[in-house]
C-alpha cells in the first residue's frame, strides 16, 4: 500500500496523571547476599571473592563499596593487606534475611501514562501518544481515520488497576508505596496508529495481540466514517487473582461474633488495640448510637489512630437525607471533642452498599498486623441487642481482600479519596506477607456471587441447610426457599430463620409460603421480637457464609458487586459450632423436633435497660 492510501486507527486509550509515592534505591541480588555472607564467615579481599566467585574483581569492589554506605561492611588490616569484613549489622542482616532488605527513601512524584483497552497495559507517552478528541477530530478533516468504540465504555477502573499500571511504568530501582488520588485524574483519549501495507506505525513493540488484530481489521474492513465496536475491556488479572479461595488453618468459633453485646465489646477492644487507623463502614447511621462510643473513638483518637467512617443507605431520598444529616451531626460532634477533631470523619457521601466492614491495625490475640471485621453489624446504628452475625479475620491475606473491596466500594464513588488509595496500599503490602497454610477454605463472596454459594449448598449438603435473615420479602421464594426444597428431596432438611415479614409481605403471605415450604420439607421460623439481625447461610457441618445480605428479602445487583459483602469458610466443625450457639438462644429451633408447619421461637429473654418512649421506637426502626 502506498503512503498516500495509509489509513489511521485512533484507539481509546485512559490518560492518567498520578501524583505518587515511591521507595526509591537499592534492591539487592542473591550474589549481593552471598557475598556479604563470605565477609561474615572471614575477611576477604575483593581479589579472594572474585577469584572464589569468578566475577570481575571490579565488580565485587562496587557491590562491597555499595555495602559499606549501608553500614554493613567495614575494612579490617590482616597479613595479607587490607581486607573486608562483615559489621555487627551487617551480620545481623545476614542471619535474619533470606534476601537483603531493600535501603530505600520514600520521594513523592509524577508519573503519566496511557492504558490501552484491552489489556489495560500501560505505557509511557514516549511509547504511547495520547490525542485529545478534538486533535483527533482536526486530523478527521485531512485524513483517512477510522475509529474504535467500546461497547459500553471503559467499565469499571478499580483502584488496583491504577496501582497495577502504575507498576508498569516506574523505574527499575523504584517501588511504589501509594497513590495520591487527590492529587491525581484520569481522562478519556485516543492514540492514533497508521497502517501501511503490514506496517503499524506508532505501535509499541510488546503491544497486546487484541490491540494489533483490532487495528488491522479496523483498518481492512471499516469504512470511513464508520466506527468499530470492540469489547469492554476485561477486568485485572492482578484482581482476579485476589479474588480466590484461599486456604489457611482452621477458624477460630470465637472469631464467629453472634450476639449484639459481644459486637459492642469486639469494636470497643479493636478500638482500644488499634495503633494508627480504623476505616469502618456501617450501612446506617445514628448519632445517638456514636455518642455512646464517642468516649472509646476519642481515646483511640488520641492515640494518634485516624478514623474514617463511611455509610451506605440509599434505599430512597429520605433514607440518604436522614442518614446525611446522622453523618453532619456526628462530623460536629467531632469538631467539638479535642480528641476527634483532625484524627476522625464521616464522609459525607452514601456508598450505596449495604456492607458492614471494619479494618484496623489492631492485633490483640492474633500474630497478623490487621485485622478485619465483615458482616451484619450496623456498627453506628445498632442497639447491640439483637443477633448479630460477624466474622474477624486475622488471615493476612484475608484482611487484604477486605481492604481491596473496600477500596473499591470508596474509589466507585470518590476517585479522589485517599482512603481508597490507603486502603489499595494496605491490601498490596499484606498480599507479601508469608502465612500458614491449612485446611480451612475462605472466600469473599460479593453481590451475585451470594446465589453460587445458594446453589452450592443445595447440591453439596448431605444434612441440613439453615439460612437466617433480619426480614421475609418477596425475594425469599426465589433466592432461598426453591433451592432449600430442591435439596430437601434428598432429605436435607432446611430452616429458614426470619424477624418480620417486609414489605408487600403480610402475615398471611408468610403463613402461606411457610405451608408451601413445609410441604416440601423446609421450615419457616420466626423469630419473635425482631431478635434477630444477623444473615448467615450455613450447610452440614463445616460450610457457613457469613454477609450483609438478607438472603429471606434483599436481591443483588450485577452493576453493584460491593453492594452486599459476606465471607465463605469452609473449616471442620465451624457450622456445627454457629448452629448449636444459635440454637441455644432460640430452642424451637432444634433440627431434631418434630413441629409443626410455622413456628413462632420465643426467645430466651435478655436483661435490657428501660427506654424511653421515643427511644424505643427508634430502636424497633432499626431492623435494617
Amino acid at each position: 500500500m502506498s503512503g498516500h492510501n495509509a489509513v489511521r486507527v485512533a484507539v481509546p486509550v485512559k490518560l492518567a496523571r498520578l501524583r505518587v509515592w515511591v521507595d526509591k534505591g537499592r534492591h539487592w541480588s542473591g550474589v549481593d547476599r552471598l557475598i556479604l555472607w563470605a565477609l561474615a564467615v572471614e575477611p576477604c579481599t575483593a581479589g579472594e571473592l572474585a577469584k572464589v566467585a569468578r566475577i570481575p574483581a571490579r565488580l565485587i569492589t562496587e557491590i562491597i563499596l555499595r555495602m559499606m554506605r549501608f553500614g554493613w561492611v567495614e575494612l579490617a588490616a590482616s597479613p595479607k593487606g587490607a581486607s573486608f569484613r562483615t559489621t555487627e549489622a551487617g551480620r545481623e542482616v545476614v542471619e535474619t534475611f533470606e534476601t537483603l532488605p531493600p535501603v530505600t527513601r520514600r520521594v513523592a512524584r509524577r508519573i503519566s501514562f496511557a492504558m490501552e483497552p484491552f489489556a489495560w497495559r500501560a505505557y509511557g507517552l514516549r511509547d504511547l501518544k495520547p490525542y485529545r478528541p478534538s486533535e483527533i477530530e482536526a486530523i478527521e478533516r485531512q485524513h483517512d481515520v477510522r475509529r474504535l468504540v467500546i461497547d459500553g465504555g471503559w467499565g469499571r477502573l478499580s483502584s488496583l488497576d491504577l496501582y497495577a499500571a502504575a507498576d508498569q511504568v516506574l523505574a527499575d530501582d523504584e517501588e511504589l508505596s501509594s497513590v495520591d488520588y487527590s492529587a491525581s485524574d484520569t481522562v478519556d483519549q485516543f492514540a492514533l496508529f497508521t497502517v501501511i501495507g503490514n506496517s503499524i506505525k506508532g505501535l509499541p513493540q510488546d503491544a497486546d495481540d487484541q490491540l494489533v488484530g483490532a487495528i488491522r481489521r479496523a483498518a481492512k474492513d471499516q469504512r470511513p466514517g464508520t466506527p468499530m465496536t470492540i469489547k469492554p475491556p476485561r477486568r485485572s488479572a492482578a484482581l482476579g487473582t485476589a479474588r480466590g479461595s484461599l486456604h489457611t488453618v482452621p477458624i477460630q468459633p470465637d472469631d464467629i461474633v453472634l450476639s449484639g453485646q459481644d459486637h459492642r465489646d469486639r469494636l470497643i477492644e479493636i478500638l482500644r488495640q488499634a495503633r494508627s487507623r480504623l476505616i469502618m463502614h456501617s450501612t446506617f447511621l445514628r448519632e445517638s448510637a456514636f455518642i455512646e462510643l464517642q468516649e472509646e473513638f476519642g481515646k483511640a483518637a488520641k492515640r494518634g489512630v485516624r478514623i474514617d467512617i463511611f455509610w451506605g443507605a440509599d434505599r430512597d431520598a429520605r433514607d440518604r437525607k436522614a442518614n446525611l444529616e446522622a453523618a453532619i451531626a456526628i462530623n460536629h460532634r467531632i469538631t467539638t471533642d479535642q480528641n476527634l477533631r483532625g484524627r476522625a470523619r464521616v464522609h459525607l457521601y452514601t456508598t450505596r452498599s449495604h456492607a458492614k466492614l471494619l479494618i484496623a491495625d489492631a492485633t490483640g490475640r492474633g500474630t497478623g498486623e490487621f485485622v478485619a471485621v465483615v458482616g451484619s453489624c450496623n456498627w453506628l446504628y445498632s442497639g447491640f441487642n439483637r443477633v448479630e452475625t460477624s466474622v474477624v479475620l486475622r488471615h493476612p491475606h484475608a484482611v487484604a481482600r477486605v481492604a481491596q473491596e473496600f477500596a473499591e466500594l470508596v474509589f466507585d464513588i470518590a476517585t479522589s479519596s485517599n482512603t481508597a488509595s490507603d486502603l489499595t496500599s494496605l491490601a498490596r503490602t499484606l498480599r507479601t506477607h508469608a502465612t500458614p497454610d491449612g485446611e480451612a477454605e475462605l472466600r469473599l463472596v460479593r453481590g451475585d456471587e451470594h446465589a453460587d454459594l445458594m446453589r452450592l449448598a443445595r447440591e453439596s449438603s448431605d444434612k441440613s441447610i439453615m439460612v437466617g435473615g433480619d426480614r421475609l420479602g418477596l425475594a425469599a421464594e426465589a433466592r432461598t426457599i426453591i433451592p432449600m426444597m430442591a435439596a430437601a428431596k434428598r432429605s436435607v432438611q432446611g430452616i429458614l430463620c426470619y424477624s418480620k415479614p417486609s414489605g408487600p409481605v403480610t402475615k398471611q403471605d408468610a403463613k402461606d409460603l411457610a405451608a408451601l415450604a413445609a410441604s416440601a420439607g423446609v421450615r419457616l421460623v420466626q423469630i419473635h421480637d425482631r431478635e434477630l439481625h444477623g444473615k448467615f447461610l450455613l450447610w452440614d457441618d463445616d460450610n457457613l457464609v457469613i454477609t450483609s445480605l438478607n438472603w429471606s428479602s434483599a436481591d443483588t445487583s450485577h452493576d453493584a458487586p460491593q453492594g452486599e459483602i459476606g465471607l465463605y469458610i469452609r473449616s471442620p466443625g465451624i457450622a456445627a459450632n454457629v448452629r448449636r450457639r444459635l440454637i441455644e438462644g432460640w430452642p424451637a429451633i432444634d433440627a431434631s423436633a418434630d413441629t409443626p408447619h410455622q413456628e413462632q421461637s420465643r426467645p430466651k429473654r435478655r436483661r435490657r435497660r428501660r427506654r424511653s418512649g421515643s427511644a424505643k421506637t427508634e430502636h424497633q426502626r432499626a431492623a435494617r
